[in-house]
Formats: structure tokens, sequence, C-alpha cells
């Protein structure tokens, strides 16, 4: 069973309240969607103002390490495939 968004790395309460707004509501829904998708989503859906911490959180989240230890080479892949 896939453990809610609030219990991942780096997401808190606040955090799974956006995540819920864009239909993703565990872990298994955020990896299905991935990180680059969801931070898509939430722009559109302007549920946040746009942040790179809130982009890098969501990828660290997915692979279970903390945001600020993102490999630079990370961030910059997932910022080419967003867009950012």
């Amino acid at each position: 069973m896939s453990r809610p968004v609030a219990e991942m790395r780096n997401l808190g309460p606040r955090c799974a309240e956006w995540r819920a707004l864009i239909g993703i509501y565990d872990e298994g829904a955020l990896h299905r969607v991935g990180a680059v998708e969801a931070y898509r989503e939430l722009m559109v859906q302007e549920v946040t103002k746009s942040h790179r911490m809130l982009f890098y959180a969501l990828a660290g989240a997915l692979e279970d390490v903390d945001c600020l230890q993102l490999a630079p080479e990370k961030k910059w892949e997932l910022e080419s495939e967003a867009g950012v």
C-alpha cells in the first residue's frame, strides 16, 4: 500500500493539500504522474506560486532523498524536462 503524500520525504501536510487538489493522494499516484507533470499541473491550477524548491521537493520525494541533496545534474535534467 502506498504512503500518503504527507508521509513522503520533503512533503508535509501543506503539500498533501495541494496534491489532493490535482488528484494525487498517495505515493503511488505521485510515482505514476511524476514530478514534472505534478509540478506542471500545480502551476496550471495556480495552486501555489511557481517555485523550484517545490519542484525539487517532489523529485526528492520520489527518490526518497532530501531535496537539498539532489545533484545539480538531476536538477538541470528536471528543469529541462519541465521547461522551467
